[in-house]
């Protein structure tokens, strides 16, 4: 209890409740008791859950490897092929008629290994294959109990498998080799009908070559073309030279055809050789001797003869040269007119030869598709005849079966430490919740707790959970209390404090705890116990005996020296004299400072009888009672008890039923 200033001259005290304790500690009876819990609960799990990991059969396995080579003559798959292949293996791998011929194959071998009982539906679901991604390899796995059959079995499976891949091969081929051998059969006869379609039709439309323009149709077409467009150009020809004769014509300019113009360039030759000899004549002679002289009239009867027949000549070029340019005319549009029509009738015949000269060529073209097909049938059987197993995926074993050594299943290591590892953390989980189940009562430090505060009279102010109060006792007048109450230790206090303490301690604690005062220790002897009737006489003021249970009894006897004298003080230095009341209670807080207790210097002798004192008020013992074991207490300090006290009537004190718990709970286990 603690005196709080009032106002008015009213002082009041606070009283704890009997929770408060400076730090939680786990009792050691409890935590014994939780040890063996754990203890138990882990024991109990390792025993079902180790039982069960070794009891569970080995699985052992064993493993092997085939590489899929694609066909290496099929250009066309890629890599879509190898991963096709390489399913298509794979389901051939794990199909039931494989699997029919693996456990005949094992059975007849039983020699080697043990296969009674060894069914169908055993066999299938131990072996396994799967294709190892982005690669052509195949991995077969066995699995079972019997490490011995497995090699056995995965040896067997690619015996049985490689044996059947062969039989379907040769299977396969044979009948690739037939049906290739039916189609080059009816390749060749097709190809040689189409021939003869084929030459038939050239015979029937007069196809005589395979070039189009080299046939007799086109070629007539052709030189038609080319005398047509020869006959237009002599035709505009003809009739630019009849235009130009014409415009000569009328100009009066000489036209004459080849013939012609030699003969009239030689008339006019002839003219300017005569008029070039009279020119000379008219120079040497007067022109009335030249109208008489023979000669000169003859010369000049010569020149006018020339002139007439050039004039003649001349007159008849004309004529001659128009006739013949208006005949080159006619006779050009007469050729041009003729070449048209043939070349009109003709195109009839061309366009019926070029619809069959594509037909021709259709036929032509079908005949090749067949010889290349017979050509790559041909092909084919070549091929097949002399790389028979290449056109064929092809499987070879990679990795071989082998006898596993240890099983891959169960791990009964890591299995052991999983076991081990869950027994603890259930063996935890079973501890949290015995501590849920069984929790004491929460413990808070003096800022957490409502105190009932009273006057020194021991009337109470307020209550733990409301602040109604009285103003009676507020305002009535009480002198001070006289006495303060020590600290209230917990039962955990105390059962770490007996711990640690050494004997001679632990028996001033226990004296303590039965309700002797410090000055009744300091003054008690060993003939103060009576170990004969078990009694603790106290002498002094607050003479009383107190009756000792049997374990107290008994505790307190081991304390006691074999040569203790009854005159000799309990508590005594090396000299032989009793320690003081400052000795006594520095042993307690010594022992305090080593239990690591909260507030060590509050652990006083006066706090360890108090706790006494408030433990049996609080187990409903009456008040008048407290005397009997503490010896007087003054009425205050009585009133200050009863605030803890339970309600209903008090019982009387019974020592055998009275004893602290801690010390109990230590007596007990010790």
């Amino acid at each position: 209890m603690q005196i709080l200033p009032g106002n008015r001259g009213v002082h009041y005290g606070a009283v704890y409740p009997d929770d408060y304790t400076g730090q939680d500690y786990a009792t050691s009876i409890r935590n014994r008791r939780r040890l063996r819990i754990f203890l138990s609960v882990v024991f109990l799990c390792l025993l079902v859950s180790l039982s069960y990991n070794f009891m569970r059969p080995a699985i052992y396995e064993s493993r092997a490897t085939l590489l899929v080579t694609p066909p290496v003559i099929d250009e066309r798959a890629g890599d879509v092929s190898n991963t096709q292949h390489v399913e298509l293996e794979l389901q051939y791998l794990t199909g039931h008629a494989l699997m029919t011929g693996i456990l005949e194959n094992v059975s007849a071998s039983a020699a080697l290994v043990d296969t009674s009982g060894l069914s169908l539906a055993d066999l299938v679901g131990m072996l396994t294959a799967v294709s190892i991604e982005n690669t052509n390899l195949i991995e077969l796995t066995a699995t079972g109990s019997d490490k011995e059959l497995l090699p056995v079995l995965l040896d067997a499976w690619i015996d049985v498998y490689k044996s059947a891949h062969m039989e379907s091969i040769s299977a396969e081929s044979e009948s690739t080799s037939t049906e290739i051998e039916r189609q080059i059969e009816d390749l060749k006869q097709r190809v040689a009908g189409k021939r003869e379609a084929l030459d038939q039709f050239r015979k029937d439309y007069d196809i005589v070559s395979m070039e189009r323009e080299e046939n007799r149709t086109l070629r007539k077409l052709s030189g038609l073309t080319d005398s047509l467009n020869k006959a237009a150009e002599e035709k505009v020809t003809a009739q630019a030279r009849l235009t130009a004769i014409r415009a000569a014509i009328a100009q009066g300019r000489p036209v004459a055809n080849a013939h012609g113009q030699d003969s009239l360039a030689s008339l006019e030759q002839r003219l300017v050789e005569i008029q070039e000899q009279l020119k000379e004549l008219e120079s040497e002679f007067t022109p009335r001797y030249m109208s008489v002289d023979p000669k000169i009239k003859g010369l000049v009867n010569k020149r006018d003869l020339l002139l007439q027949e050039i004039r003649n000549k001349r007159r008849e070029g004309r004529q001659t040269s128009l006739a013949a340019a208006e005949q080159d005319v006619a006779s050009s549009r007469q050729a041009v007119a003729s070449i048209q029509r043939q070349l009109d009738e003709h195109k009839q015949l061309v366009m019926n030869f070029t619809t069959r000269f594509a037909e021709h060529e259709a036929l032509q073209e079908e005949l090749l598709q067949l010889e290349t097909a017979y050509r790559e049938a041909q092909d084919r059987q070549l091929q097949i005849q002399v790389n028979a197993r290449r056109l064929y995926p092809q499987v070879r074993p990679k990795g071989h079966a082998f006898l596993p050594e240890r099983p891959s299943y169960p791990n009964y290591l890591r299995d052991s430490g999983v076991s081990v590892a869950g027994s603890l953390l259930f063996g935890l989980l079973t501890l949290w919740f015995y501590d849920f189940l069984n929790r004491p009562a929460r413990r808070s430090g003096i800022s957490e707790i409502n105190p009932v505060f009273v006057t020194a009279q021991g009337e109470r102010l307020q209550h733990r959970n409301g602040d109604e109060r009285s103003p009676a006792m507020i305002n009535a007048p009480a002198p001070a209390l006289a006495q303060q109450l020590s600290r209230e230790l917990a039962e955990s206090e105390v059962l770490v404090l007996l711990e640690v303490a050494g004997p001679d301690v632990r028996l001033l604690v226990a004296c303590l705890l039965s309700g002797l005062g410090i000055e009744e220790v300091q003054n008690l002897h060993w003939g103060d116990i009576d170990v004969q009737v078990g009694e603790l006489n106290v002498d002094g003021r607050n003479k009383r005996v107190i009756p000792i249970t049997t374990p107290l009894f008994n505790f307190i006897s081991d304390c006691i020296p074999v040569d203790a004298q009854d005159d000799a003080a309990v508590w005594q230095d090396s000299n032989g004299r009793p320690l003081g009341a400052g000795d006594l209670a520095a042993l307690v807080s010594c022992a305090a400072h080593d239990a690591g207790l909260t507030t060590p210097s509050e652990v006083t002798p006066e706090a360890l009888r108090h706790t006494y004192l408030a433990y049996l008020v609080r187990q409903g013992v009456r008040l008048s009672d407290l005397a009997n074991v503490a010896g007087y207490i003054p009425p205050t300090v009585l009133a200050t008890y009863g605030i803890i006290s339970p309600p209903g009537a008090a019982t009387a004190l019974d020592t055998d039923k009275n004893i602290y718990p801690a010390l109990q709970s230590y007596i007990h286990t010790h």
